[in-house]
């Protein structure tokens, strides 16, 4: 990331405002390699070893420095203000590597060094949604499926997803999804109507359906899916048109 002479914050690259990343300690580069973690682990009283409980991950967190290219003026500092000041997270890409998406807001201390010429740099700090970075949203193509098709999902990530999937049902029925990469229980609707679309994000378990006053949950196995690192071999039974949108998730930032 600090090699990266530009970044990109909520769709707005920092040229638009004559501002560059700088590096401005001496010898290599120094930056996050994966988030910091904690082990979880409770002791009881008359036993040194401690039961051990799992392990969390805190969000990313990183410093960042923009120099302004063409000097600052009480202006250019008020924009610049207002494109990195959010109180919402917002995707963050640096030019070195644009595929790799961190969801950003700017908190803590913020600092403008500068010369008293109006000359100098801003320090931000960075917190992240989360311990990961994302790729970018992919889309799949649509997989035609006439009543039964294995098909491939791609995960290049370094953990499970879970994806949004677009379904538009051919013929009144059911609709079966059987991850062979996990060998755990299938996704199922036991009926679907002819013409009916669907749009289930698995990660969230929200499940919407273009029928009116219909709860689709009623007809559903809450198996949601998750696509494994690597290749997912899925077996689709019952006619459909399908398609799936997710992010890899990647340890690394």
């Amino acid at each position: 990331m600090l090699e990266s002479v530009d970044i990109t914050f909520d769709e707005i690259h920092s040229s638009q405002l004559d501002l560059t990343q700088v590096y401005v300690d001496s010898g290599l580069f120094e930056e996050k390699f994966v988030a910091p973690s904690t082990i979880n682990e409770v002791t009881i009283r008359g036993n040194d070893t401690p039961y051990f409980q799992g392990v969390s991950r805190s969000p990313l967190e990183f410093t960042v420095k923009l120099y302004f290219e063409e000097g600052f003026t009480s202006e250019t500092v008020r924009n610049v203000a207002r494109w990195l000041i959010k109180n919402d997270y917002r995707p963050l890409t640096f030019d070195s590597n644009p595929e790799r998406v961190f969801y950003a807001m700017f908190t803590g201390d913020s600092n403008l060094i500068h010369n008293g010429c109006e000359q100098g740099y801003i320090v931000l700090n960075v917190r992240c949604n989360s311990p990961y970075s994302y790729s970018k949203l992919k889309d799949s193509d649509d997989f035609h499926i006439n009543g039964e098709q294995m098909i491939e999902i791609m995960n290049d990530g370094d953990l499970p997803i879970n994806p949004i999937m677009d379904i538009y049902k051919i013929g009144r029925g059911s609709l079966r999804i059987d991850n062979f990469s996990r060998r755990d229980e299938p996704f199922e609707f036991d009926i679907l109507e002819d013409e009916e679309t669907l749009e289930v994000d698995n990660e969230e378990a929200i499940i919407t359906t273009s029928i009116s006053n219909t709860d689709r949950y009623d007809n559903f196995n809450e198996n949601f899916l998750t696509l494994e690192r690597g290749v997912n071999r899925l077996l689709i039974k019952g006619s459909c048109i399908i398609r799936f949108r997710y992010q890899f998730v990647f340890l690394q930032g």
